[in-house]
């Protein structure tokens, strides 16, 4: 969640990391993962593959984390709900919902592939990332 964590992590041989604050769970009042994400891809300049943990719910916040900087996202919450739903089954329309998803936001945004999008597809209002720019 600190760009100056990540930098360290690439100072030590990293390969990549995982922006994620837990679901939260450590501390009332934690950011969004994808707060975090922008300052985060820009210490690490590309040095490292940047993953989001968090608040991916449907294909659109795919995408949106994909222009702030991730080169790919976790879906574990969501993973879960669909196994416990209906088994692998369930997993299945988990990803394909996600895929729609995405495909209808490539779609609205003019663009053919996820490798397209970039931070100025994305409206981002000038509180988003405050305080998480260390």
């Amino acid at each position: 969640m600190r760009p100056d964590d990540a930098r360290r992590a690439i100072d030590i041989g990293a390969t990549a990391i995982s922006v994620s604050n837990h679901g939260g769970n450590n501390l009332d009042g934690t950011p969004a993962s994808i707060r975090a994400l922008p300052a985060i891809s820009d210490a690490v300049g590309g040095q490292i593959e940047v993953l989001l943990d968090g608040g991916i719910r449907r294909g659109s916040d795919v995408v949106k984390a994909l222009a702030l900087g991730a080169r790919a996202v976790m879906i574990g919450r969501a993973y879960l709900w669909g196994l416990a739903a209906n088994g692998s089954a369930g997993v299945q329309n988990v990803f394909d919902v996600l895929r729609g998803g995405i495909d209808a936001t490539l779609l609205a945004l003019g663009r053919s592939s996820i490798h397209d999008v970039s931070p100025d597809d994305i409206i981002v209002p000038a509180e988003f990332s405050r305080g998480l720019d260390k």
